[in-house]
């Protein structure tokens, strides 16, 4: 399948597009992102669940009941945060804003961003890793402070409103394409080429995109405490950047108005990947 093909090539990232060269360049996940992600157990999105919907029904000021209060439009932080970190966390999300609208183009998600200044708060809405989305909620834990972690969880809520909602990312999308595509717009530089060559040298190879396509295959990749995690987010993020650097943004929107047509994902990949190719080809 040429996409395991790929794979077995993974020094190998075709070159981006000058406008997307220096964006793309150096774009991978934070240390400690082994659980970042869309939430996939029912006890935690219970709990986000439940934040969100008090959220959602009154924009108020203050959420005494929950000792965050807004700071900018569906921008939340505890109440303790001096204003110094108030300035910082606000532009912390317009730069990740900006990696997102990178690759997607613009934003159609409006998500609720919370900025845990404690773990306590994190934990009490099931918070795992140092960023957390569910739905139209991003949670990001006290250690998460970073633009690339916020773009990351920004890039999870924008596929799930474009593809129609949470269920269809999780039902209808394998989990390296939805984590891929949120390490390319992280654009974190922790990442970089040559530590995932070292990490598959020493696995002596990378993992299919098959091991990486279930959250169960995705987890056991990734290993305990995100002990692996080159050789997950990694390779998801090869992958995802080989393909992007033939297809460009039309691509995508052809594969995401593929999958709302009820299309399989894996044909509407390759599909989309082997009209580009014409394409290229036609003009040279």
């Amino acid at each position: 399948m040429p996409l395991q093909k790929s794979m077995a090539r993974y020094g190998q990232v075709a070159k981006l597009n000058s406008f997307l060269i220096v964006a793309l360049a150096a774009i991978i996940l934070l240390p400690g992102c082994g659980s970042v992600g869309p939430v996939r157990t029912l006890k935690a999105q219970g709990r986000l669940d439940h934040l969100h919907d008090k959220i959602s029904s009154s924009h108020i000021s203050l959420k005494a009941e929950d000792g965050l209060y807004e700071i900018a439009p569906r921008i939340f932080v505890g109440r303790e945060v001096n204003p110094a970190h108030v300035t910082l966390l606000l532009n912390l999300v317009d730069k990740a804003r900006v990696r997102a609208v990178l690759f997607y183009g613009e934003l159609v998600s409006t998500p609720d961003i919370l900025f845990c200044s404690n773990m306590e708060c994190y934990r009490k809405y099931g918070g795992i890793g140092l960023g957390y989305t569910h739905g139209n909620t991003i949670l990001i834990s006290p250690y998460g402070w970073r633009a690339a972690i916020v773009s990351h969880e920004l890039s999870h809520a924008e596929l799930a409103v474009r593809l129609g909602g949470l269920a269809e990312v999780m039902d209808r999308v394998p989990q390296w394409f939805d984590e891929g595509t949120a390490v390319m717009v992280s654009m974190a530089h922790e990442f970089s080429d040559e530590a995932w060559d070292e990490a598959c040298r020493k696995r002596e190879d990378s993992p299919r995109l098959s091991e990486l396509e279930s959250i169960a295959g995705w987890d056991s990749v990734t290993g305990l405490n995100g002990i692996n995690m080159q050789l997950s987010y990694g390779t998801a993020r090869q992958e995802v950047a080989r393909w992007y650097s033939t297809v460009g943004r039309k691509g995508l929107e052809q594969l995401i108005q593929s999958l709302k047509a009820k299309q399989n994902f894996h044909l509407a990949y390759q599909n989309v990947e082997n009209s580009a190719i014409v394409l290229l080809s036609a003009k040279d």
